[in-house]
């Protein structure tokens, strides 16, 4: 009796070359024109990349950390005071309507009369009234003994 030959399942298991086949089917199998081990490394890539951007993203939302509250003092006042015998006109110019044509009047006036003896002294530089006075009356610091007559 005539044996025949034990068929397996796989075609090329039995050593048998593939003859039958057309060329497309012996091309390995390409997606976007990637090898089979081209897109496994791709896709590990693409995973990677992802779980990176999303470790990334949780580290800038402060995710798991404590909000801090910080406690904001009132800030103070400023207090802007000036002598009217040593000011520079840049000094006088700080001051509230006063720019630097009046400043620079003021320490003219200064210069020609010599040291005020009393804040009511610059009345008598022009361009400042009762009005400017009054505006800026805090902002300039006592006049010393020596140079006020009281004493």
């Amino acid at each position: 009796m005539n044996r025949l030959p034990e068929l397996s399942l796989h075609p090329l298991s039995d050593g048998m070359q593939m003859q039958n086949q057309s060329p497309e089917e012996t091309e390995p199998q390409t997606f976007l024109g990637l090898s089979r081990g081209d897109q496994f490394f791709v896709g590990v890539l693409l995973i990677v990349i992802l779980g990176l951007s999303l470790l990334h993203l949780a580290r800038l939302s402060r995710w798991g950390t404590e909000t801090l509250e910080i406690e904001k003092q009132t800030p103070l006042p400023y207090d802007y005071q000036i002598d009217i015998n040593q000011a520079t006109w840049v000094e006088f110019a700080q001051l509230n309507q006063i720019g630097p044509v009046l400043a620079r009047r003021i320490v003219d006036y200064r210069e020609a009369h010599g040291p005020f003896r009393s804040l009511d002294d610059l009345l008598h530089v022009k361009g400042i009234g009762p009005k400017k006075l009054e505006a800026n009356r805090n902002h300039f610091l006592p006049l010393p003994p020596e140079v006020n007559p009281g004493n």
